[in-house]
Formats: C-alpha cells, sequence, structure tokens
C-alpha cells in the first residue's frame, strides 16, 4: 500500500521556458474544436459543456518552490492530451488552464478563487508546496481535487472529503511506519532526518523517528530547514561531531544536494545519503552535482523505480509524446507527480457519470478501492475510508552508483512497513 504522506519529494523543474506561450498566459486548449456532440451530453456542471471538461492546474510557477514545480503542468497536459487522443471522457475533450500559487498559501488561495470564480473550471488537479491555503476555499465551493498530500495534514481532514490524494486514504494522526528494513539493509545504524520547515515532512520525521527506535537503531538530534535552504555548514559539523553515519533530507533536490556536498566537505565520504526528492535526471546537469549525489539513496513513488516495466515503460512513451519539456531518462517527482494527480483526475471524471457533476465526481472516486495508476503504483490505492491509514506503507529505491540509477535492493522489490501500534505522529500544523 502506499504512504498516506508522500516522503516529501521535490525535484527541481526544468525552468519556466519549457512552458508553452499559452501556458504562461493561463490557458490552454486540446481538441476542442473537433469534438462531436455525443447523444445525451449535456453543460451538466460548471466548466462542463457538451463536447469538453475544463479544469484547472494549480503549481508552484513562482516562489521558493517554483524550481521543484515548473515541470509539472507539462506533465499533467501530456496525461490529458493521451486521454483525449484516446477519445477523451464519454466523447469529450480535457482542455485546461494553469494558475500559479507563487509558493505561498495566500498565493494558493488566490489561484484557486481565480481558477473557480473568473476561469470556470470544474475541477483541480495540483502540486504544490503550498496548497493547504486554498484548501478551506476549494472545500467550501464542492470542487473536486487530484493531486498530493505533500504539503499538509488536510487531505485526510474532515470536512475535505474532495481532496483526492494520489497516496489514497490517510488520517492527519495516524500512526508511525516501520521503513521495511531499508535502514538495516543499507547499513545505517545511526540516522539523522532533515526537514524542510513543511507540515508533511515534519510529520513523516516524527514516523522516520519512531521507526528508527522501534528498530533498535540510534537517532541524531532532528534538523528542520527553511524550504530550499542550501547552508548545510553548520549541520554536517554537528553531523560528524555526533558520530552519525546516515542522513536523510526531505527537502528539495537543491537542499538535498547541498546537504550531500556539505557532508563530503566535512571529510564524510562513506555516510549513506537518501534524498527524499526522488531519482532525476536533474543530477546530470553538472559534475558537481554528479558528486553529490554519488552513492546516495533516492527512494520512488512507482513499482518500477527504473522504469524498466510495462506500466513505465507506456508512461514514459506517452510523456515523451506530449510532453516537449521531457528528453528522456527518470521523470522528476514534478512529472511523476503531475503525471499521477492528472491520471487521478481521469479517473475521477470516468467515475462521475455520463454528465458529471461535481457531487458525482466526489462521490464516484470515492467508492474506488483498486487505482494503481495505470500500473505505476506500488499497490492497489483506496480512497473508499476517508480518515482512515491503510496497514502498511511502501517505497521502492534507487542508488546512483558509477552515474546511473540502478534498483535497490538489484531486484527492485519495495520496502513495506506496517504501523507501529500506539504511535501517533506530533508534527501535524
Amino acid at each position: 500500500m502506499p504512504k498516506p504522506f508522500v516522503r516529501l519529494g521535490f525535484a527541481i523543474g526544468l525552468g519556466l521556458s519549457v512552458l508553452t506561450a499559452s501556458i504562461l498566459a493561463g490557458t490552454a486548449q486540446v481538441g476542442a474544436s473537433t469534438a462531436a456532440v455525443r447523444s445525451g451530453d449535456t453543460a451538466s456542471a460548471p466548466g462542463i459543456t457538451p463536447t469538453t471538461i475544463k479544469i484547472g492546474i494549480l503549481t508552484d510557477l513562482t516562489g521558493t518552490a517554483s524550481s521543484s514545480f515548473s515541470d509539472t503542468p507539462g506533465a499533467m497536459e501530456a496525461r490529458f492530451q493521451a486521454i483525449n487522443a484516446a477519445g477523451g471522457i464519454d466523447g469529450r475533450k480535457i482542455t485546461w488552464v494553469v494558475d500559479d500559487t507563487t509558493s505561498t498559501p495566500t498565493g494558493a488561495e488566490t489561484a484557486a478563487k481565480d481558477l473557480i470564480q473568473n476561469k470556470g473550471v470544474f475541477a483541480v488537479a495540483e502540486l504544490s508546496s503550498s496548497f493547504y491555503g486554498a484548501a478551506p476555499y476549494l472545500q467550501q465551493s464542492g470542487i473536486p481535487v487530484t493531486g498530493v498530500g505533500l504539503d499538509g495534514p488536510e487531505w485526510c481532514e474532515q470536512p475535505n472529503t474532495n481532496l483526492f490524494s494520489t497516496t489514497g486514504d490517510c488520517a492527519p494522526n495516524g500512526p508511525a511506519y516501520g521503513d521495511g528494513g531499508f535502514y538495516k539493509a543499507i547499513g545505517a545504524t545511526k540516522i539523522t532526518y532533515v526537514e524542510s520547515n513543511v507540515s508533511a515532512a515534519i510529520t513523516m520525521g516524527d514516523s522516520v523517528y519512531e521507526s528508527i527506535k522501534r528498530d533498535g537503531l540510534q537517532a541524531c538530534d532532528k534538523t528542520i530547514v527553511p524550504l530550499g535552504s542550501v547552508n548545510f555548514t553548520a549541520f554536517a559539523l554537528s553531523f560528524k561531531a555526533d558520530g552519525c553515519n546516515a542522513a536523510e533530507c526531505a527537502c528539495v533536490l537543491s537542499s538535498s544536494l547541498a546537504m550531500a556536498t556539505a557532508l563530503h566537505q566535512a571529510g564524510l565520504n562513506k555516510v549513506k545519503i537518501i534524498f527524499a526528492a526522488g531519482p532525476t535526471s536533474q543530477i546530470y546537469q553538472n559534475a558537481q552535482d554528479e558528486a553529490a549525489a554519488a552513492n546516495a539513496f533516492f527512494p520512488g513513488i512507482v513499482s518500477s523505480p527504473t522504469y524498466t516495466n510495462a506500466a513505465s515503460k507506456a508512461y514514459l512513451a506517452q510523456l515523451k509524446k506530449y510532453d516537449s519539456s521531457y528528453t528522456g531518462g527518470i521523470p522528476d517527482l514534478g512529472q511523476a507527480n503531475g503525471w499521477a494527480s492528472a491520471n487521478l483526475m481521469v479517473e475521477g471524471l470516468q467515475q462521475a457519470g455520463k454528465n458529471p457533476t461535481r457531487a458525482s465526481f466526489i462521490a464516484g472516486l470515492r467508492k474506488v478501492t483498486d487505482w494503481t495508476n495505470s500500473g505505476l503504483a506500488t499497490g492497489p490505492v483506496s480512497f473508499a475510508h476517508f480518515g482512515s491509514n491503510p496497514p502498511t506503507q511502501c517505497f521502492s529505491y534507487v542508488q546512483f552508483v558509477d552515474k546511473k540509477y540502478v534498483p535497490f535492493p538489484a531486484d527492485g522489490k519495495s520496502f513495506c512497513g506496517a504501523a507501529l501500534p500506539g504511535t501517533a505522529p506530533s508534527g501535524n500544523s
């Protein structure tokens, strides 16, 4: 089963230059003019016409988190273009508009209101570090939202049953989870978990430290850094003085790279380093980044961490066909999570009926118990038990060895940890 909160996975984007002019202007439409009206199709809800469904894309195009998500819209649009090419949803083609959160909660709320009140979208697909700022307005307006619960606990809290995270059911104060034996497998014995100052990262940190204790391992002091921080000199000296031998950064990729570089500069070249930002081709931008990532471990959100199974190959083929910013290799988490959010939007539209309403979307998707993200997920995802946590959470890993990502372990098996009885993270805010 996937985890209730994403092990905070951000990745440096490819830059706003990869976005088309239509996206930067906030509009993009595909195939609407050629869609044929099917018998019985009506304008059943705001954003729905007999031939189109208008979706809002909400993400961090500017501000602190923009480097992580600038390539997210392209991945979402690729999924929508692929479904349009396959005939759309009951004959309707998906159209979309993009809005920028500016990486702030107030900006997220403003962008959400713009999408609903001015741009007339039916539903919202999001990927943002600040989405929690928009959540109350979207809930009060009854707007279906698909996304990834990487920003806060609102995805698990009543009355937000309109929110659907690609990781499925969760509760705001759920249990800590074991790591499935990962830390022991890599030889880590004294571990520090560096957390970006984001609610979901802090929550996950509570779970990680409880798991470390239950496994009989040692934990170094918890470290919380500003989102996007690249100053880890003091951290590296403290890490060395404490005799730690493993570090995981629940940070954007630039922070993970900076942490690794600082540890190496402190002479700590044999410590185990985990980049929660996940695998990305951005590592290959320069020799310094490749050196920082050498031998590091990267958790992935898909069943095949090196994208070699049939479902992964199909996904990469569609991403390459429809997203001009993707040039090959392992997609970063902005792309992978963006695709998943859009793919879940497609699932919800398919569950909503011939003439969808916002209420039928929410009710239909809440009945789904076996969503697999087209075979990409580490296990079937349920949305039928809002406010409940799954019994296990799973991660697949790759290691960056000789400038290549290789599965860890070699057979690519996921590490799945069970819920730890009597535990509840205290980091929700």
